[in-house]
C-alpha cells in the first residue's frame, strides 16, 4: 500500500475483462492501476481520482474510445491526462481520427508487455517534465523583478497547499524598518542594492534548511515571506538577524554610521532623525490548523508584525497563540 502512493496512477479502460486483467498484470508492479469497463465508467474515475495516464480501448459499447477521449479532452480538469489507445491489430486504426480527439499513441493487441510499459513510462516522463516547466513558467512569470525571487502568487500557492499538509511550520513575513529615509537619501539604486543584499541574506539563512520544506519569497518592495520548518525557526532568526545587522552598515555613509541615524524628510514634509536600517519579522506558526486559507495568515502576520516594530533594532515576534 504505502509504495502505491507513489506510482503513476494509470486508468485501463477495456470492456473485455481479460484485456483489463493483461493490462493490469503487465503494469502492475511499476503502477497503480484502476480499472473501468466502459467509458462512462472511465469519466466517472477521472472525476474522483488523480489520474496521471488513461489506457483506453477503441472498440466499446454505447460510448467508443473516440468519444470517451474527447470527453476527457473536453473537461479541464482532465484535459491534460495523456490518453494512449488501444487497438487490435486485424482493426482499421484511423490515426488522424484518433490523434484529433487527443490520443498522444496506440497500443496493439495482443499485447506486448515490453512495449505496453515502454509507452506507457515515456508519456508519464513526458507529462512530468512538462508540468515541471510549466511551474517553472509560472514562477519565471510570478517573479519579483528585482530580486528574481518568486512573487504574490506563488506564496498564496504554497502557503495554501502547507495549510491544507498541517506542517509543521512558521510563516515569517518580514520588512525593512526606515527603508523609505534610506531610498530618500540615497536613492533609489542603493534602495535596489540594499534589497538584493537583504534577498541575499535570506538565501543564505535558507541553506541551513531542507529545500523541499522551506521557501523565500519577495512580495515587492521591502516585503519579503520566508517558510521555514518549525525545527529550524529559532536558528535562522537568530542567523538572520545577524547577517542583517552586520551587512546592512556598508549601505550607510561613515559620518551616518558614527551619528546612528540618517536626516531625511518624514511623510509629514518634516525633517526627522531616522536610525540606521533593521529588520521587523513577524512569524505565525501554521501547525494545528488553526487558519483556513492565505488571507487569514495574512491578516495574522500584518498585525503582529505591529508588534515587532514597536521593538528597537532588528526583531521577531510569533503568534503566542499558537506556542
Amino acid at each position: 500500500m504505502g509504495n502505491d502512493k507513489k506510482k503513476a496512477k494509470i486508468l485501463v479502460v477495456d470492456d473485455v475483462p481479460d484485456n483489463l486483467r493483461m493490462l493490469i498484470e503487465i503494469l502492475k508492479d511499476e503502477f497503480a492501476t484502476i480499472p473501468a469497463i466502459s467509458g462512462k465508467a472511465a469519466l466517472e474515475k477521472l472525476e474522483n481520482l488523480d489520474i496521471d495516464l488513461v489506457l483506453l480501448d477503441i472498440l466499446m459499447p454505447e460510448m467508443d474510445g473516440y468519444e470517451t477521449c474527447r470527453a476527457i479532452k473536453a473537461n479541464p480538469g482532465s484535459a491534460d491526462i495523456p490518453v494512449i489507445f488501444i487497438t487490435a491489430v486485424s482493426e482499421v486504426m484511423d490515426d488522424t481520427k484518433g490523434f484529433a480527439a487527443g490520443a498522444v499513441d496506440y497500443i496493439t493487441k495482443p499485447f506486448n508487455p515490453v512495449t505496453v510499459r515502454a509507452r506507457v513510462k515515456n508519456q508519464i516522463k513526458l507529462r512530468t517534465v512538462i508540468k515541471e516547466l510549466e511551474e517553472l513558467y509560472m514562477v519565471a512569470l510570478d517573479a519579483n523583478p528585482i530580486s528574481g525571487l518568486p512573487g504574490n502568487n506563488s506564496i498564496r500557492n504554497r502557503i495554501d497547499a502547507l495549510i491544507k499538509e498541517n506542517a509543521g511550520t512558521v510563516v515569517v513575513y518580514a520588512d525593512l524598518d526606515n527603508f523609505k529615509s534610506f531610498n530618500d537619501k540615497y536613492g533609489f539604486a542603493h534602495g535596489d542594492e540594499v534589497l538584493m543584499f537583504t534577498a541575499g541574506v535570506f538565501q543564505d539563512v535558507m541553506k541551513i534548511m531542507p529545500s523541499e520544506r522551506s521557501f523565500l519569497g519577495h512580495i515587492g518592495g521591502d516585503d519579503f515571506v520566508m517558510l521555514v520548518p518549525l525545527e529550524f525557526i529559532d536558528r535562522a532568526i537568530k542567523n538572520i538577524i545577524v547577517r542583517f545587522d552586520e551587512g546592512i552598515r556598508r549601505f550607510y555613509y561613515e559620518d551616518d554610521l558614527k551619528s546612528g541615524y540618517i536626516t531625511s524628510v518624514n511623510r509629514l514634509g518634516d525633517m526627522q532623525k531616522f536610525p540606521i536600517m533593521s529588520i521587523s519579522m513577524a512569524g505565525v506558526n501554521l501547525t494545528g490548523q488553526k487558519y483556513e486559507h492565505y488571507l487569514s495568515v495574512v491578516d495574522t502576520c500584518t498585525e503582529i508584525k505591529k508588534l515587532a516594530k514597536k521593538k528597537r533594532g532588528s526583531s521577531f515576534v510569533i503568534d503566542q497563540r499558537l506556542e
